[in-house]
């Protein structure tokens, strides 16, 4: 099985051996190589040409891609509502074409890589594996918006993302805590997107990403949660049309438009500027009323999961989002949090706080293998 995970920010890639999972219900897919092509953006105008030439590379960097895999597994953003894994045939792949609007960063680029795999490999079965899946247990009020009910019933609503992330999360906290991931746990997987998921007895019933991925909490260039009547105006006063509100929305705001600088963390951690601290301050901010919304809708919380590579790797942000939530029970043992430990608790906080990496190809395998032929 070949994995191929498409991000806003580049493509993973892994491969899986067919024998651990095709020997009986239940087993883990085996790893057996994986690799990462980075990328700035995606030219519109090029997706195929871009798919053929990131499949191409992935093919040359991946030694196990000598033989033609049997399965290619696709990570696709919106499933709308799909439950789970689906083959890649021609209704699925239309309902996903008209899903792009809603997801326009990830979703075309994500059909063009499935169009480059079919036409490499014709034989191989192609399995979508869906972001919006692992939310399918919001409830009906969790999913409305507050505007007419009429277009909840046309799929205006909220649908949640990063579902892949948050299942290896999970996974990983039901392996390291067993109780607690039973309890009310808040995951904050944040990074070039950022969202939060309010996780009771092993079930999201909460997240902050709405009906496309531009919701919630500020990313790298995405704003998240913002004034609807911001749109008008920048529509009715500044003239502004469909599409530069488009490219302001989904690649000139968050950490980028806030900075004037940059979307990348890891540039802002370093640079001193006025922008670079004024974005930096505004992302801790939300992410930590966000976690307090998110506990609240659980009343409470037991547990807090950091993912993404902020989440996971920028422990200034993780222990300045600490700081804000220290009247919640949150309180890190800084020695831990500087060398990266999965859990990074101080010793005796009413609240148990991790950094976990995880593991997204691993999921989309999971869930592909679990699909009957």
């Amino acid at each position: 099985m070949l994995v191929l995970n498409l991000g806003s920010t580049g493509l993973k890639a892994a491969s899986f051996s067919s024998a651990a999972y095709s020997a009986g219900e239940g087993a883990a897919p085996c790893e057996i190589e994986r690799i990462a092509i980075e990328a700035d953006h995606y030219d519109t105008r090029a997706l195929d040409a871009t798919a053929e030439r990131q499949l191409a590379e992935a093919v040359d960097r991946l030694p196990s891609l000598g033989a033609t895999p049997t399965t290619v597994a696709h990570r696709i953003v919106h499933g709308g509502d799909h439950a789970g894994a689906a083959e890649l045939g021609g209704e699925v792949l239309e309902e996903l074409r008209a899903l792009s609007a809603l997801a326009p960063l990830h979703q075309p680029p994500a059909l063009a890589l499935v169009r480059a795999a079919s036409q490499r490999w014709p034989q191989a079965r192609q399995v979508g594996v869906f972001d919006t899946s692992w939310h399918q247990s919001l409830s009906g009020n969790r999913r409305v918006l507050p505007i007419p009910y009429s277009l909840y019933l046309r799929g205006v609503k909220r649908y949640g993302f990063h579902g892949l992330a948050f299942q290896s999360a999970m996974r990983q906290l039901a392996s390291l805590a067993p109780a607690l991931a039973r309890g009310r746990v808040v995951l904050a997987h944040l990074g070039g997107g950022s969202s939060l998921a309010a996780v009771l007895d092993g079930r999201c019933i909460h997240t902050t990403m709405g009906m496309t991925p531009l919701d919630g909490i500020p990313m790298a260039t995405r704003p998240g949660a913002l004034d609807p009547g911001v749109l008008l105006y920048l529509q009715r006063a500044l003239g502004m049309g469909a599409e530069d509100i488009d490219q302001l929305l989904w690649h000139e705001s968050g950490l980028k438009g806030l900075s004037g600088e940059t979307g990348d963390m890891r540039k802002l951690l370093t640079s001193g500027s006025d922008g670079a601290k004024r974005a930096i301050e505004v992302y801790v901010s939300a992410v930590a009323q966000g976690i307090a919304a998110m506990a609240a809708s659980m009343r409470g919380i037991d547990g807090l999961a950091f993912s993404g590579g902020i989440g996971a790797h920028a422990a200034e942000i993780r222990l300045r989002v600490a700081g804000e939530l220290a009247w919640l029970g949150v309180a890190m043992d800084a020695r831990a949090n500087a060398q990266a430990a999965r859990e990074i608790s101080a010793p005796g906080a009413p609240v148990r706080t991790f950094a976990l990496a995880v593991d997204e190809e691993f999921e989309i395998a999971l869930a592909a293998a679990a699909l009957p032929r």
